[in-house]
């Protein structure tokens, strides 16, 4: 009786109804704003009683429970037949292009493509089934290295991570858990010294999705201000050789192509999806293009001005770094952040950001949380962010159909004073992480 009442048990059962629920959205085809709601209603019953008893949290029943669980959606979905995001011919076509012998003109850096093509191999021609499966092993990486901060609160985050369900949709048909596990493994590994390593990871994870070379940005200059110059240079190594071991190659063979990646980024316009899009829509200097996932109608100085103001804020978060110096939780959580910054104030903003952003404030809510009460609030935060993010793409409330705007100004009111916190907690505090 007394195993029965571990925490694990109620994850499980709550994985299962999710998992039931999950497959009910689909076959019910309608009203899939109730579904959802009731998915994290579900979850996030059970992870607030995970929560009351965390220290009994174990990391092999955990994983094994996230690994059913993700299984469990995979296999549902498929079954059922659900539409197919669009992105996953793009990672198809681009997949058989390298295969082929002819590198892509892709918007994605090599590792990207790389990935691609090893999914349209596996999946005969089609990266659908592939790309699902493939992301269940970087999800339980990426618990595993948020668990393996061995803080106070390390476990239950990893919990949340694992089986909050919101993300489902990027789970599946994006492939942002690739850098998300391996931005989670650079820091663990920061976290226990391993510097090295852990530019290694960043640098792979920076080959696939850009965003984790700031967080190695970020640890070299609390390095360098922390004067471990000697690790900083160790740090550098790891992550310049490992991102130029799965780039140089593809530019030496096709490097217009490879190099049109940061091209096509980089001349990307402000979206009505992004942050910066809804104070310049409400004073009358913004209106939708397309759609809110496509390039806005903005005037000709918001992008460069966005830029700016984004390249101060990441200056911004490099000055906490520095005086976060010595600290050595307070470090790796500015580096967690760093790519939260960008994120959230970037031009273009992307629903499976969030797959990045949950796991980045899970692993500085890990070491810079002071009280369970605020590990709590903070994690509620982060889920409540994916919760709104959610219902502004892919799945739609009821109402009118601008809904999706309150709905995004919700999501960063929310994620905004959250990274906001994390950093002012990061740059005044002592640690407050310790091994639980």
């Amino acid at each position: 009786m007394t195993r029965l009442r571990e925490p694990i048990w109620g994850l499980a059962i709550a994985a299962i109804l999710v998992v039931l629920l999950e497959i009910g959205r689909v076959e019910s085809g309608r009203r899939d704003y109730a579904w959802l709601i009731a998915e994290a209603a579900v979850a996030g019953a059970a992870l607030v009683l995970a929560w009351r008893r965390q220290e009994q949290l174990r990391l092999l029943p955990l994983l094994i429970l996230a690994a059913g669980y993700h299984v469990g959606l995979v296999w549902g979905h498929i079954a059922a037949d659900i539409p197919v995001d669009f992105d996953i011919s793009i990672f198809t076509n681009q997949g058989q292009s390298l295969l082929d012998g002819d590198y892509p003109r892709s918007e994605y850096p090599t590792g990207a493509v790389s990935l691609f093509a090893l999914e349209t191999w596996l999946g005969d021609e089609s990266a659908r089934t592939p790309n699902a499966l493939l992301m269940i092993p970087c999800q339980l990486a990426a618990v595993a290295a948020i668990w393996s901060l061995r803080t106070r609160w390390s476990a239950w985050l990893a919990a949340l991570v694992a089986l909050w369900p919101l993300d489902l949709y990027a789970w599946e048909f994006k492939f942002d858990l690739v850098p998300a596990a391996l931005l989670a493994v650079g820091l663990a590994l920061a976290y226990r010294e391993r510097f090295g390593l852990a530019g290694i990871a960043l640098g792979v994870g920076a080959a696939v999705k850009w965003t984790p070379a700031l967080a190695a940005l970020a640890l070299l200059a609390w390095l360098l201000a922390s004067r471990r110059v000697r690790e900083g240079v160790r740090h550098s190594a790891g992550f310049v050789v490992a991102f130029g071991a799965l780039t140089i190659p593809y530019l030496a063979w096709e490097a217009d192509d490879v190099l049109a990646a940061y091209d096509i980024q980089g001349g990307r316009t402000i979206t009505g999806e992004s942050l910066p899009y809804l104070p310049l829509h409400w004073l009358g200097q913004a209106e939708l293009g397309e759609d809110f996932t496509h390039a806005a109608v903005v005037p000709d100085w918001a992008d460069p001005a966005v830029t700016i103001v984004q390249l101060l804020l990441l200056a911004g978060v490099l000055v906490v770094a520095w005086l976060a110096r010595g600290r050595l939780a307070a470090g790796v959580a500015v580096a967690a952040v760093a790519p939260v910054v960008f994120l959230l104030t970037n031009r273009i903003f992307s629903s499976q950001f969030l797959v990045v952003l949950i796991v980045a404030w899970a692993v500085a809510i890990a070491l810079l949380a002071r009280s369970r009460r605020e590990q709590l609030l903070l994690g509620a935060a982060a889920a409540a962010a994916s919760l709104l993010n959610a219902f502004v793409y892919p799945y739609n409330l009821p109402g009118p159909s601008g809904i999706w705007e309150p709905v995004s100004a919700l999501m960063f009111a929310v994620a905004l004073p959250l990274t906001g916190w994390l950093l002012l907690t990061a740059a005044r505090g002592r640690d407050y992480a310790s091994p639980s």
